[in-house]
């Protein structure tokens, strides 16, 4: 609603009120009145808010200041961008002006009003214009309180994020923020230090240009030059926030900061080198390739810092030792030396840090990691200080997790050490749960990377594990950690680790020694009040349960009597209102009944499964419920099949109604689940439901008939069986009518559409021809509707779409019918059923739609090589490639050359017909080509027979070489079938016929064959390296005398850098020299054409030299490093004074290149004004159409771009261009109308 002006009068006087009460009222009702307005506020309007605001923020009623805040940044949005400006400007004034006391609220304020502009990407603008009264805060005042201060740096840190490449227009904007940094970055509080140095990052970041690299390379100076450690350490970190952001900008001043960081780590300064390590660790992570070098100096720092510990009392190394009587147990934790003052435990945090990111750098092979890195944080596992052990045992988990199975052979060896030295650190550190958690996550780590890794050491590890099973709920519950790696309790982690110790495929002796302890703890938990403990427990028992059903001892006694007592309480539990445990109970029913349901009691199955059929839950519980049957159920089982059959009506009358009434998908997706896996157990099981089983089916499908769940598809099939045929026949047509609307896309679902129609072939083959024609039925008015579109379309380039799913769908199931017919028969398979559709002439819409299901059929069987050699239905197939209709010539095409495909020997005639008409021309040939293709594709790219690709490669160029007309495209691309199949083979043939042919028409028709290749998003790797030796002989048609051939070429290029620019990156030198010949206006190809009285300038090049400009572009964009920047500024130059198209391409290089290349740009800015002033003293004709008057507008404000690209390299240029500048001021004069209204829109 729109806000009205009389209550906002109204509101706003009392905003004046002496009364506190009545000024708070009054505020916190305009803060509701802007919550409800929508739109903007009227000018006048969101002044008077706006100043009202400001002037509540020194309000002296702290509720009242707070609600003003609200309505700031409420506002925000709804008034313009002037007045918000001068709402910021006055908070700044006040906070300079008025006492220190009062500044806190209105610094808040600022803060609040900087985030809510800075959330609109569109107001980078305003925001950017904010930089200079926020900073005049610090400047004019620098004294104010820290928590002011920091909330100005605060809105200072928005604007520079958001609209830095605003605020560096400004250059004295920019002198003053970068002076008032350096200044704060030393300021005595820590919190305005650490956010000063925030935003100096900030400001090295995201202000683009010359200042920046001046802000960065004022920084390191003074870091270089500082030698108090203080100072230094705060310099440092405004580089390390630098480097987390733009590891680039840092990376060259990585050697230096190496040889002075290395140094301090020999003081005593624990500050010092704490910063120093948190520089390598920074480093590491973020300029990975630059610290390649220091790699092994590194690791050695890291190894000393998490060693330090000047006031310890025992040696690291001792872990290594072999001595007994390392329980210690409490006493050793009592006498550990502590010392308050003590902070060498930040140095050995920061190496655990350093090795971390060590770890995960890639620099180390997963082996070395675990052998240098692993070997070190084992011998740190007793760690006396709980922050820095924690990290280490963290640091070890995130290692084990990064190397799993590459490194298995390395944990294998190491993982004895692993064990005794965690046991140690719980043994020493018995009371902190938080070591033993994180144990618990490395052995869980450690099974993961390689299942039997523990085995060895699971008596050492057993005792824990049945004492913290058997401990109190109240026992282990972590209140706080510093990792994700870890539960909320210790018998969780505990429970997790049994649970994917189970995971593997055999047990071995020590493992059913494992498992037989640990079961009753487990069995014991599912009792426990503690929340997860149960589900927990569940999870652990059902992996359990997996595990030991492969294993012939898990049918001993003991563990007979587990089985029971674990069903028997599953049971029970199913009923609980904790849905985790609720779940996992039924899961483990499920697991239990499949695996064990011949050796528990008969009436303990029986109890279960009847848990299982009474779904208590309703449709909530009914996914989970339903999935437990359906496992319980699942082939093979070990459930007796009576007790099945015996459960099944009852099951499916409750998946029935669930089906019918429209549940969620997870309930529908669990019915069909459920309804499949009973169809195994066949009639006996369906029975009399069969027939409403298949009906609910179908409504399920009936519900989404365009794409019906796949699940619903596979449930049809498997129901079939059992239903009668008079059931199937009654529902036949209705049923094939809800499938003509399926449009299948994806392979899962036409593969469980063929997998329906072939049960119903197979099952009802007396139904087949019906079915057969019913769904031809269905396809011809389908197609009919399609041909009435296409013949009442009015516009030739927009034509209605070919229903090629539908008749995808049509001809799959027809193929699915009868082949499940034929092998219920047991007949061979036969095409006499299509014979009816394809040998017919397809003169009308009917016959039309007839011809194309039979062919489309017929190619899908030839695919599968299932259509014996036929002459006469060959014949048939080269007849429809002349018929009038398009449809028909595609579908015969397509039929042919499948047909062809499964009989090689009739390729060569094949390809003899289709080029027997020499040039390709006539629509018989291209179709007879089309067949062609589609025959190479099934010989050599999916069959993969060399012998015939050789031979087919040898016709394709013997007839290619004696043609000298255009040859068409789809010849192309069936070489390029070839080339990419055998690359090794005819990439370099390929690359020599383009090198050598020396015919305009055969040479285009090998460089089209070459793009073709490239076009292929999927080539395989072997092809790409071929491509890549003989990518220079492949494109040496960029300098082909003929500027079509040249157009070509450089299109290759430009396929080659945009998609695949690592081939041609070796490469650049070779080429740039013949592609920025092309940037070259060429005289003798420009022509004058007289029309009337008009003449006409025509420009045979341009479309090459658009492309040449286009593949520049793309160079300096995907391969910046490798392209000669040189070169790339003389083209742009050049293309300033060319055609508007290209100057609009010279604008797109100007924008990817100006930040690399600005020392070079700047040497030419003279030459860049002559271009642009060039182009702004084009005129018109006198006598020009409107067409002729909008490009020259259109021309004039490209000229302006450009212009405006330019303006930050002649600010940073060292000498200025005085035609530059000249030419800007005339651009920018507002007499001049057409060009200053163009720069002020593309300045801001």
């Amino acid at each position: 609603m729109a806000m009205e002006t009389n209550n906002i009068d109204v509101l706003l006087g009392k905003l004046r009120d002496l009364d506190q009460d009545l000024r708070a009222m009054a505020t916190s009702d305009l803060l509701d009145t802007l919550k409800k307005t929508e739109g903007t506020l009227a000018k006048d309007e969101g002044d008077r808010c706006m100043k009202a605001f400001v002037k509540l923020l020194y309000d002296s009623h702290n509720h009242i200041q707070n609600l003003a805040m609200g309505c700031l940044g409420q506002a925000i949005g709804m008034v313009d961008s002037e007045t918000t400006k001068d709402a910021v400007t006055s908070i700044c004034t006040e906070i300079k002006n008025r006492a220190s006391t009062e500044s806190t609220a209105l610094s808040v304020g600022l803060r609040v009003m900087s985030s809510k502009i800075a959330e609109n990407a569109k107001n980078k603008a305003l925001l950017g214009s904010l930089a200079c009264p926020i900073v005049s805060v610090l400047t004019d005042k620098p004294s104010l309180p820290a928590d002011v201060v920091t909330d100005v740096f605060s809105a200072l840190s928005d604007v520079l994020s958001y609209a830095g490449a605003q605020v560096a227009a400004d250059d004295e904007t920019v002198d003053q923020i970068q002076n008032v940094l350096l200044e704060f970055i030393n300021h005595s509080n820590m919190g305005v230090r650490r956010r000063a140095t925030a935003v100096l990052g900030a400001f090295v970041v995201h202000v683009p240009g010359e200042r920046s690299e001046q802000a960065l390379e004022t920084i390191f100076q003074r870091y270089e030059a500082c030698s108090q450690a203080s100072e230094k350490s705060i310099l440092l970190r405004v580089l390390v926030t630098i480097a987390r952001q733009c590891p680039e900008r840092v990376s060259r001043l990585v050697p230096a900061i190496l040889d002075r960081e290395i140094q301090t780590l020999d003081e005593d300064n624990h500050d010092a080198r704490t910063t120093a390590l948190l520089v390598f660790e920074t480093l590491v992570c973020h300029c990975t390739e630059a610290m390649a070098p220091w790699r092994d100096k590194v690791y050695e720092i890291g190894v000393d810092a998490i060693r330090y510990d000047p006031n310890g009392n025992f040696e690291m190394d001792d872990m290594d030792t072999d001595s007994e009587g390392d329980d210690l147990g409490d006493e050793y934790e009592e006498d550990i030396y502590e010392d308050e003052d003590d902070d060498s435990w930040s140095v050995r945090l920061g190496g655990v840090k350093l090795l971390a990111a060590l770890a995960k750098s890639k620099l180390y092979t997963s082996a070395e990691v675990v052998q240098n890195i692993g070997s070190v944080l084992v011998t740190s596992f007793k760690e006396r200080e709980d922050a820095v052990r924690a990290e280490v045992l963290v640091t070890y988990a995130g290692m084990v997790d990064t190397v799993q199975e590459e490194a298995a052979d390395a944990l294998q060896e190491q993982t004895p050490k692993v064990v005794k030295s965690a046991l140690s650190a719980i043994q020493n550190y018995s009371r902190s749960t938080e070591t033993k958690q994180l144990v618990f996550a490395i052995f869980s780590r450690l099974v993961s990377a390689k299942h039997d890794i523990l085995d060895g050491s699971l008596p050492e590890i057993l005792p824990l594990v049945t004492s913290f099973l058997e401990a109190d709920d109240t026992s282990g519950v972590l209140q706080s950690t510093p990792s994700k790696l870890v539960k909320a309790n210790l018998k969780l982690e505990v429970l997790d680790f049994i649970h994917v110790f189970v995971l593997r495929s055999q047990v071995t002796n020590e493992a059913a020694e494992f498992l037989v302890a640990v079961k009753g703890g487990v069995k014991d938990n599912l009792s426990s009040k503690t929340f997860q403990v149960p589900s927990a427990s569940f999870n652990a028992a059902t992996g359990m349960v997996a595990l030991l059903a492969s294993d012939a001892s898990s049918s001993s006694a003991e563990f007979i009597g587990w089985y029971e007592d674990m069903a028997r309480l599953a049971a029970s539990l199913v009923g609980t209102d904790d849905q985790g445990t609720k779940e996992s109970a039924y899961v483990f029913i499920g697991a239990i009944l499949q695996t064990f349901g011949d050796q528990i009691k008969a009436e303990t199955r029986e109890q279960l499964l009847e848990v299982l059929i009474q779904l208590k839950g309703g449709a909530i519980d009914a996914p989970v419920v339903l999935g437990a049957f359906a496992q319980a159920v699942s082939q093979p089982t070990k459930l007796p099949k009576e007790s099945v059959v015996a459960a099944a009506p009852r099951v499916l009358q409750i998946v029935g109604a669930l089906l019918r009434q429209g549940s969620t998908a997870a309930v529908v997706a669990a019915c069909l689940n459920t309804v499949t896996t009973l169809a195994q157990y066949g009639p006996e099981a369906l029975g009399r439901d069969s027939d409403s089983v298949l009906q609910s089916i179908i409504a399920v499908i009936s519900r989404a008939p365009e794409s019906p769940p796949v699940s619903a598809l596979h449930a049809f099939a498997a129901v079939c069986p059992s239903v009668s045929e008079g059931t199937m026949r009654s529902i036949s047509k209705g049923l094939l009518q809800l499938f003509s609307a399926t449009n299948v896309y994806d392979g899962q679902s036409a593969d469980a559409m063929s997998e329906l129609f072939y049960a119903v072939g197979h099952t009802f083959g007396a139904l087949v021809d019906g079915w057969r024609e019913e769904i031809a039925e269905n396809w011809l008015v389908t197609y009919g509707h399609y041909a009435k579109q296409r013949k009442e379309s009015s516009n030739e380039a927009i034509q209605a779409p070919f229903p090629t799913a539908v008749l995808t769908n049509a001809a799959q199931s027809i193929n699915a019918l009868y082949t499940g017919r034929y092998q219920a028969d047991a007949q061979p398979w036969s095409s006499d059923f299509l014979s009816a559709y394809i040998f017919q002439a397809p003169k009308s819409n009917d016959a039309v739609a007839k011809v194309c299901l039979g062919l489309r059929a017929l190619g899908y069987a030839a695919a599968d090589k299932k259509v014996p050699q036929n002459d006469q239905l060959s014949a048939q197939l080269s007849t429809h490639l002349q018929s009038a209709s398009d449809d028909v010539r595609s579908e015969a095409a397509m039929a042919l050359g499948r047909y062809v495909g499964c009989y090689t020997d009739l390729f060569p005639s094949l390809f003899a017909g289709a080029t027997a008409a020499g040039g390709g021309d006539s629509t018989y040939a291209v179709s007879k080509l089309q067949a062609v293709k589609v025959a190479v594709e099934q010989i050599v790219g999916v069959g993969h027979d060399s012998d015939m690709a050789d031979s087919i490669w040898s016709m394709v160029l013997n007839y290619v070489q004696n043609i000298q007309d255009a040859l068409p495209d789809v010849l192309a691309q069936t070489l390029a079938v070839l080339a990419t199949t055998f690359p090794i083979k005819f990439v370099p043939q390929l690359a020599s016929l383009i090198a050598s042919t020396t015919r305009t028409s055969t040479k285009a028709f090998f460089i089209t064959t070459f793009r073709t290749i490239l076009a292929d998003r999927q080539l395989s790797a072997e092809c790409e390296a071929k491509i890549k030796q003989v990518l220079t002989r492949s494109l040496s048609g960029i300098a082909d005398d003929d500027v079509g051939i040249r157009r070509l070429s450089l299109l290759a290029l430009y396929a080659i850098v945009q998609g695949k620019p690592g081939l041609l990156e070796e490469h650049v030198s070779e080429i740039e020299p013949s592609l920025f010949q092309q940037t070259i206006v060429n005289e003798s190809l420009i022509r004058t054409i007289n029309m009337g009285l008009i003449k006409k300038r025509v420009d045979d090049g341009l479309d090459a030299r658009r492309c040449a400009f286009q593949c520049v572009h793309m160079l300096v964009r995907m391969l910046p490093d490798a392209v000669d920047g040189r070169k790339v500024v003389d083209s742009v130059v050049r293309g300033i004074s060319d055609d508007h198209d290209i100057r609009l391409l010279v604008l797109q290089i100007i924008h990817e290149s100006v930040a690399a290349l600005t020392p070079l740009y700047a040497e030419r800015l003279d030459d860049i004004a002559d271009a642009i002033r060039e182009v702004q003293s084009t005129k018109l004709p006198k006598k020009v159409v409107s067409q002729e008057i909008e490009k020259h507008h259109a021309v004039l404000k490209s000229s302006v771009s450009v212009l405006v690209a330019f303006v930050p390299v002649a600010k940073s240029a060292p000498m200025a261009s005085d035609k530059f500048d000249s030419l800007l001021a005339e651009t920018a004069d507002p007499s001049n109308t057409e060009l200053s209204g163009y720069y002020k829109e593309l300045a801001e």
